[in-house]
């Protein structure tokens, strides 16, 4: 009676470890933000400063003079977002570290700075494109909203302009500024 105990309990420890594991090969299998928008959010971030410091002479081209390189994500935790907008999207709140170069206007040499930490949230957002096209995903940079409990969401990555906006006709016109002597 014993023995049968112990070889059920064995089992069930072993079930359980074997479900564990099944459970951490498929949270591995997610799809992970790509370095490159991890660049690209950590980039926005440095430059799209707020509070005070916003009003500082040149901030607003400070984008010109900024390079994010070298992105080490060191930790992903995954956690639903829950939205201002009421939608609830998945969130990778990130940590790592990342090189800072900054290009002084006028200044050969660059100043690099190595190994800063960084911890961002980033949201997956599942977008249909057309009919033809399956959906893509979206990543949006998430900020704790006043209360704390849900989220607000900045669209960060550069937008293409639509194809219809500007006709072939209009991009090989010279435009109306430049003369022609």
């Amino acid at each position: 009676m014993l023995k049968e105990r112990a070889t059920v309990s064995c089992r069930r420890c072993r079930l359980s470890l074997l479900a564990i594991v099944l459970l951490g090969l498929l949270a591995g299998c997610a799809p992970r933000p790509p370095k490159s928008v991890v660049q690209q959010a950590l980039a926005y971030q440095l430059t799209h400063l707020a509070g005070p410091v916003a009003s500082l002479v040149g901030s607003d081209r400070l984008a010109e003079h900024l390079e994010v390189q070298d992105v080490r994500i060191q930790r992903d935790r995954r956690e639903p977002l829950l939205l201002t907008s009421g939608e609830t999207l998945e969130g990778h709140h990130l940590s790592g570290t990342y090189t800072l170069l900054v290009k002084p206007p006028g200044s050969r040499r660059p100043y690099r700075r190595k190994g800063d930490p960084f911890q961002l949230t980033l949201a997956r957002q599942k977008v249909k494109q057309a009919e033809s096209q399956g959906p893509t995903e979206q990543w949006l940079l998430a900020y704790a909203s006043a209360g704390g409990k849900r989220w607000e969401v900045v669209n960060f990555l550069p937008q293409p302009a639509p194809p219809s906006e500007v006709s072939p006709e209009e991009a090989e016109t010279p435009s109306s500024g430049a003369s022609a002597s």
